[in-house]
């Protein structure tokens, strides 16, 4: 999987037109502007039966990705998520969704 083709994904994603609240104030004005240019961090699924992985991070919260949460997108499973940066460099999962939409929404 490249980039281009998680841009395209995202692109889908925010073509869905589906709504989101978000408490971390990220409304449907500002998301382009949080989004990044997608790279991979490992990440842990933190659900003690998954090994960690790479997953794309996709929008990141605050500039420095290791403050606040970013949206990753798993190619393994196909689904979305919110991590945060760990200790040791690597990314934690903390919800889990099926779409962008739904991960905005668990933040």
């Amino acid at each position: 999987m490249s980039s281009s083709t998680v841009k395209s994904l995202i692109e889908h994603e925010l073509a869905r037109g589906d709504t989101f609240t978000n408490s971390h104030g990220i409304t449907s004005a500002n998301l382009r502007s949080l989004l990044v240019e997608p790279f991979t961090v490992m990440t842990d699924p933190d659900d003690l039966e998954t090994q960690p992985r790479n997953m794309w991070v996709v929008l990141q919260e605050r500039p420095n990705p290791s403050d606040g949460y970013v949206v990753v997108y798993d190619p393994t499973k196909g689904d979305w998520g919110v991590a945060e940066h760990s200790n040791d460099g690597n990314y934690v999962i903390v919800v889990s969704a099926s779409s962008l939409a739904g991960a905005l929404n668990s933040m």
